[in-house]
């Protein structure tokens, strides 16, 4: 599998539920946020990492590409080692296998988790139930959307 279809899969995944393809990004523009999903390439070897994250359009970025950043992965390891060798494209692993689950992978973990988050208030709820996604928000954020400093 090339990079290509990889970005493929992506768009066949985000394209449906309202997101527009710029490049390395998926962007879908709401009224207070923007949601945005980008495909990067590992700096070792054919391997890449599905990122996501959220612009609050009431708030400068100074530099930064999204507010609140995260990326597709599972916390149990074995799922993850099974992720990993999905995004890398020099893996053993046919193509129609990897379109397969991928695609599975990204409905239940990028789409059920972004779909639903549409306003500040979706996403300051969100991060709520996850203190440990916290840790990465500049106090600008936290302050913004009541979150604990």
């Amino acid at each position: 599998m090339e990079k290509k279809e990889l970005a493929n899969i992506l768009s066949e995944t985000l394209i449906p539920i309202g997101f527009k393809k710029k490049g390395n990004y998926w962007v879908v523009n709401g009224d207070e946020i923007t949601k945005i999903v980008s495909l990067q390439k590992s700096q070792f070897g054919n391997f890449f990492y599905i990122n996501y994250g959220y612009i609050l359009k009431a708030l400068p970025l100074d530099g930064f590409t999204s507010h609140v950043f995260s990326g597709v992965a599972f916390s149990n390891e074995e799922e993850n080692l099974r992720l990993h060798k999905l995004l890398d494209l020099d893996s053993d692993i046919s193509d129609e296998e990897r379109t397969k689950a991928l695609k599975e992978i990204l409905q239940n973990k990028l789409v059920a988790k972004i779909q639903p988050i549409n306003t500040e208030e979706d996403l300051s709820n969100e991060l709520k139930k996850y203190p440990e996604r916290q840790l990465t928000l500049t106090l600008a954020v936290k302050r913004h959307l009541n979150l604990p400093e």
